[in-house]
């Protein structure tokens, strides 16, 4: 169990307190939370004592900004994450209580509970969504689910299971249908280089890409 090492006054609010576990900074707390709970250096801290301890000091006031991050779109665990060190760092560089690991781990946690977070079905929303909007093709679906920090296993359980309806070649079409009015203009090599060019970039397969501009170029 975690030992208090530390308990420092805030430099901005002395009457808010900055508490060490076993050397790392674990949480900030206000006088009541310390006299409360008897927040002194060499205390052992309970495990269920240390849940409600990050409970009261942060974790409940970050939920707030939670749901109101959430209320725009789904996340991934590492989007999450993420934010929260984004958020620990402005504050760092404004002279401000930082967010701890605990902290940022047990939030992630209670939002796994709340079924907030949820990799799998956060993947199924963004294929789903990617292709209808964006028409994009599996390669770049997949390095757009890694970097949202999605498992291997995921992306391939998620992209293998797709609804067929809309087939790869059909998706590229109609994407590639779209880019072709904008190059009126061009015609034989150089507009087969462009939509080449253009379908790769969107993720879909070469032999895929080769039988869309193909079929394309022999119809227009």
């Amino acid at each position: 169990m975690p030992k208090i090492t530390s308990v420092e006054p805030q430099k901005k609010n002395p009457r808010r307190f900055n508490v060490f576990l076993d050397g790392l900074f674990a949480f900030g707390a206000d006088e009541d939370l310390i006299v409360n709970y008897r927040l002194i250096p060499g205390k052992i801290i309970e495990q269920k004592d240390l849940e409600k301890l990050l409970f009261e000091s942060e974790v409940g006031k970050l939920m707030e900004r939670m749901y109101g991050l959430f209320s725009m779109r789904a996340r991934s665990e590492k989007e999450v994450r993420n934010y929260l060190r984004n958020l620990s760092f402005k504050r760092k560089i404004k002279d401000k209580e930082e967010i701890s690991q605990l902290v940022i781990d047990l939030l992630v946690e209670r939002l796994k509970q709340k079924g907030m977070i949820n990799d799998l079905e956060f993947a199924k929303a963004w294929v789903e969504g990617r292709r209808k909007s964006k028409q994009k093709g599996v390669r770049a679906l997949e390095m757009e689910l890694f970097q949202k920090g999605i498992n291997r296993e995921i992306i391939e359980e998620v992209v293998s299971h797709q609804p067929s309806a809309v087939s790869e070649e059909e998706l590229a079409k109609l994407a590639l249908e779209k880019k072709m009015r904008s190059w009126k203009n061009l015609e034989g090599w150089e507009l087969k280089k462009k939509a080449t060019e253009f379908l790769l970039r969107k993720g879909f397969d070469y032999s895929v890409v080769k039988t869309v501009v193909e079929n394309i170029l022999k119809t227009g």
